[in-house]
């Protein structure tokens, strides 16, 4: 009954979300959130139990869109031709749509599934060729919203690589995609510094959100952590080059060229709309 009533939740959740925060697994939408949790307590003076819980701020601030962060139906654990296609269901939403270079995630993944939820029993060599929610899967993810990125109300690209870049100006496009245009340069400043990855990782180690997505799974084990490194090419001290050299040419020879040019090592900047205003 238990399992029915959080899958019923769940839906109608989906159902009555204004802005969807989707991402694959492992591409920073904890530290997204929880930046966009901090700018809405600082700007509006609310504070709530649970600031990764985004739905919440909608009964606190009115006329605040209600968010919803989620994976977009679990594709961590799907092979490629078990991914949906259709996105039609966000046809009348708003959708932020968190992206980070797929070799990093690979290996964040690895961990995650190994330390922290223990679902796979491999190295991170056999990791990287798994074709149940590994690389192949990452890079399909995205190539179908790549496809679909038009079919949303209105559409919100972020990178990972992005944020560390300058996560003050990406917040700032955060805050006004959700409807918040005031919000000071001040108060997101001050969201960023107190969500800072030594911040995030006294936060986690001390478990002062009270939540198990903000936890290690053994304090003494930093591989256990959510916050386990948050740096960008991180993936090049644990993979072989025989590894290096097929995610390259996975990347390469699959992703989507028009929308995420994430090739031979380098990052650009995406060439697509990143609002793109009403949906047709």
């Amino acid at each position: 009954m238990q399992k029915l009533w959080k899958r019923f939740r769940r839906r109608w959740l989906m159902n009555h979300a204004d802005v969807h925060l989707i991402s694959f697994p492992k591409c920073g939408r904890t530290w997204l959130v929880l930046m966009l949790s901090k700018a809405i307590e600082l700007h509006h003076g609310v504070v709530i139990d649970n600031p990764l819980k985004l739905r919440r701020y909608t009964r606190r601030v009115e006329g605040l869109p209600m968010m919803l962060q989620h994976h977009d139906g679990g594709p961590e654990f799907k092979r490629i031709e078990e991914l949906e296609q259709d996105k039609s269901f966000y046809a009348g939403s708003k959708v932020v749509f968190l992206v980070r270079d797929p070799r990093d995630v690979t290996v964040s993944a690895y961990y995650q599934k190994t330390k922290r939820n223990i679902n796979f029993s491999g190295t991170l060599k056999e990791y990287v060729y798994e074709p149940v929610g590994s690389i192949r899967t990452n890079i399909a993810f995205y190539n179908v919203w790549a496809r679909n990125r038009h079919v949303p109300r209105d559409f919100l690209l972020i990178t990972y690589e992005d944020l560390h870049r300058d996560a003050v100006a990406e917040l700032r496009r955060l805050v006004r995609f959700v409807g918040l245009d005031d919000v000071s340069n001040a108060t997101l400043s001050a969201a960023v510094d107190a969500c800072s990855f030594e911040n995030m990782r006294r936060m986690e180690s001390t478990n002062a959100l009270r939540s198990g997505r903000l936890a290690p799974r053994d304090a003494d084990d930093e591989q256990t952590y959510k916050t386990r490194e948050g740096r960008i090419g991180g993936y090049r001290d644990y993979l072989d080059t025989e590894e290096i050299r097929h995610i390259d040419e996975l990347i390469d020879e699959t992703l989507d060229d028009d929308y995420w040019f994430y090739k031979s090592g380098t990052l650009n900047r995406p060439q697509c709309p990143t609002s793109s205003g009403s949906k047709r």
